[in-house]
């Protein structure tokens, strides 16, 4: 043992004679100065799975209690009981940001600004999720780990005026000459194409504005003007979308996980709903169900908050649709082309852009038919869909609340599988209303009473206290981990 113990000290003078012993620790493979262009593939892949996945942003809760999906087993999320552990993407924190925030000092330390512009627009989205989930978030003092260890809270307004200060300077940042430094390689979702970067920035800045029409209607008007006048999508060239490879580990999210398990099914509300429309994406966004007899086979949702094991065989259930449960290959969407018509929609309808109801009618339209188009519905179904009385525009009345109750619905129904944002609009308005299912832990039965947040992190209470509770205080939150209390864009 002796000879042992000297051969460690032996060890450690001669590691301390060559220098510092912290040197031992470096990877010699491992880089440590990356360019974006390396850095913004897993930035895209990390958010598109996180939002779109089967995370509490979508699957097991966004997307769930906006009634797309139902658990067919283990439903505690559908009952409105968020397990320990859970919350609204607190984990970016120390991946996507990080990584976006490293891109936009290493486009501003090399003289490239579509480096530092497509950084801000990916934190300005990430932090823009994780807002509308959780309320008021570290922000001006955050991803400084090595000088701030112990961030104060932004109030979610504060948060989205640097956002739109942001999206705003991204536009103008970048540049779109072919000389220009900017992602030869490495761009998964427009492959270094900057004008459609500069189009994601504004449509998203319309995204935000229009979030803001309870909470700061004045400000949502002015920005969203803004973003139009600045260039928003204007095809479904143009979605923010990551189209995976079909191969591990870069399958879609939706198909990864079926592979292994199967908790979720349709949900009724959303089946029964497009049935009555007779939506021509029911058979994309549903398979059929298993009935044992072949001819009896129909698209059949279950019901939401219920107890394991109530509600009807699962065989009677269907699954998402073939063209997600099915497919590796499936794209995943963070904006699209239809969601901004249905934002200039309500833009014009508003008052806020030019063109009045006439302008917002077209909008309307057009957004729908983009909806259809993008999963290959084709023209005679598309115009059999928009000619239905209850579809066409003036079906409703000439109100705002008539026309916004039909631009909310077709929204809902486009945002499928976008169950973050989804949830956003459905707080923001609404629209449809939504009933808590019978054993739902609050407002069963209470329409429009779903989950109004998810909980902060919960390492938040040990690491960080003090300006947790000063952020739950200041918001009127019962707990870090109250979901029932309103957030301020939805006020």
């Amino acid at each position: 043992m002796r000879y042992k113990i000297l051969s460690v000290f032996a060890a450690l003078a001669a590691i301390t004679a060559c220098g510092d012993l912290t040197s031992v620790n470096q990877n010699p493979n491992g880089p440590v100065d990356v360019p974006p262009p390396s850095i913004l593939p897993n930035v895209i892949q990390t958010v598109v799975n996180g939002v779109d996945g089967v995370t509490s942003l979508n699957i097991r809760g966004g997307g769930l209690w906006v009634q797309y999906y139902s658990e067919i087993q283990y439903r505690d999320e559908d009952k409105y009981i968020v397990r320990s552990g859970t919350s609204g993407g607190w984990g970016f924190y120390n991946g996507a940001l990080e990584d976006a925030q490293r891109m936009i000092n290493k486009g501003l330390t090399s003289s490239a600004p579509n480096w530092s512009a497509v950084g801000r627009i990916m934190k300005s989205y990430i932090y823009s999720v994780m807002t509308d989930a959780m309320g008021d978030l570290p922000y001006s003092q955050a991803l400084k780990g090595d000088t701030v260890l112990h961030p104060t809270y932004d109030t979610q307004q504060a948060i989205y005026n640097a956002l739109f200060t942001d999206l705003a300077q991204a536009n103008t940042e970048i540049d779109l000459a072919a000389s220009a430094v900017g992602f030869a390689d490495g761009d998964l979702m427009y492959n270094g194409n900057m004008a459609r970067w500069k189009r994601f920035a504004n449509s998203l800045r319309l995204r935000l504005a229009i979030h803001l029409s309870k909470a700061d209607p004045v400000k949502a008007a002015s920005e969203a003007a803004a973003a139009i006048a600045a260039g928003v999508f204007t095809s479904n060239t143009d979605n923010a979308q990551l189209m995976f490879l079909g191969t591990s580990p870069n399958r879609n999210p939706i198909y990864n996980d079926a592979q292994g398990r199967d908790d979720y099914g349709m949900s009724k509300t959303f089946v029964d709903s497009l049935t009555s429309f007779a939506d021509p994406r029911l058979p994309v966004f549903a398979q059929l169900n298993k009935d044992t007899i072949v001819a009896n086979r129909t698209y059949q949702g279950l019901p939401n908050g219920l107890n394991d094991g109530e509600g009807v065989p699962l065989f009677y259930i269907s699954r998402f649709g073939a063209y997600w449960r099915s497919t590796a290959a499936a794209p995943m969407h963070l904006l699209t082309y239809s969601e901004v018509l249905f934002l200039e929609a309500e833009a014009a309808e508003r008052g806020w852009i030019p063109g009045g109801s006439a302008a917002a009618a077209t909008y309307y339209t057009n957004a729908i038919t983009a909806s259809l188009q993008q999963y290959g519905i084709g023209a005679a179904a598309i115009a059999t869909y928009l000619g239905q009385a209850k579809v066409g525009y003036d079906a409703g009345g000439t109100t705002l609340g008539a026309h916004m109750n039909q631009i909310m619905y077709q929204k809902w129904v486009s945002l499928f599988m976008q169950g973050m944002e989804a949830w956003t609009e459905v707080r923001r308005t609404g629209i449809p209303s939504l009933i808590p299912g019978p054993r739902a832990v609050f407002g069963a039965g209470i329409a429009g009473n779903i989950p109004q947040r998810l909980p902060y992190d919960d390492n938040e209470a040990v690491l960080n206290a003090a300006n947790l509770s000063a952020a739950v205080t200041a918001q009127g939150f019962s707990a870090g981990n109250d979901i029932q209390a309103k957030l301020w864009f939805a006020k």
